[in-house]
């Protein structure tokens, strides 16, 4: 997954209940006559997330598995981190290659120490940062805003398993240009396709800032083969239509596939219920 930005609370996925903000269940109340229609909620509020990209030794991730899984995760627990959510493509991408977004609660929680240093104490998190390192090719950070005023989530269901990510650079200074052609043509396409969510986010630190990231989401590959929303909808013609508009406004555009991967995340702790 070259250069993904999950894009996703980030709910790529687990992206979903991340990336968007979804309205609140009404509660049981008592029913009462002749309720007006509920007006039209606004968007929910950006999210910010950090973003980390891992590529695994080839020859080490059985290993870089097992100590994801029985101690990376149990230390940044214990060091305060709630959610984390794991991805790693799936067939078309960059292979080896693990993506993990994390909800940020405030850039302020990066003045303090680190959580693996919070957890082990420093001499700890020396050692433990060198085993880690050693099963390991790279590693990059960077934060994400998430775009709910571009973005669409549709029917909930169990957590889809697979993304098709787009990631997009623009031109400088058109922006402006990018983010009305997603909202008047690309959203309103994706609502008609009916798809389980279309989730943006852009860049803000350690990358390029004119880079936005999309997500498609799909249960299956079958799905996913079936083509592009905006081809399925629009039609080839309208689809082209719809590319000469996009014409110089984007520079760049990468596309592959992601797979949520249970295993090596974790969910927010679940919230008591209210009686």
């Amino acid at each position: 997954m070259k250069r993904l930005v999950p894009t996703l609370s980030s709910g790529l996925f687990g992206v979903a209940l991340m990336l968007m903000a979804l309205p609140a269940q009404p509660g049981l109340a008592q029913k009462k006559p002749q309720p007006k229609a509920p007006a039209a909620q606004p968007p929910a509020p950006s999210q910010w997330l950090s973003i980390n990209v891992v590529r695994v030794r080839p020859d080490m991730l059985t290993e870089y598995q097992d100590f994801v899984k029985k101690e990376l995760i149990p230390t940044l627990q214990k060091g305060g981190v709630k959610e984390r959510s794991a991805f790693t493509t799936a067939v078309f991408g960059e292979a080896f290659e693990y993506v993990y977004v994390t909800p940020i609660e405030s850039l302020a929680q990066y003045d303090g120490q680190s959580p693996v240093v919070k957890a082990l104490g420093e001499e700890g998190a020396q050692a433990f940062g060198a085993k880690g390192r050693r099963l390991i090719v790279s590693s990059r950070t960077f934060a994400v805003q998430t775009r709910p005023d571009l973005s669409y989530m549709g029917k909930m269901t169990p957590q889809p398993k697979y993304a098709v990510i787009n990631s997009v650079h623009i031109a400088p200074g058109r922006n402006a240009e990018f983010e009305n052609l997603v909202k008047n043509d690309i959203v309103p396409t994706m609502k008609k396709a009916e798809v389980a969510g279309y989730l943006v986010s852009q860049t803000a630190f350690g990358g390029d800032v004119n880079e936005y990231t999309s997500l498609t989401l799909y249960d299956n590959f079958a799905d996913i083969g079936k083509g592009s929303p905006l081809v399925l909808v629009l039609g080839q013609e309208g689809f082209n239509r719809f590319r000469q508009k996009a014409a110089g406004i984007i520079v760049h555009h990468e596309r592959s596939v992601g797979r949520y991967v249970p295993e090596l995340s974790f969910p927010a702790p679940a919230k008591a219920a209210i009686n």
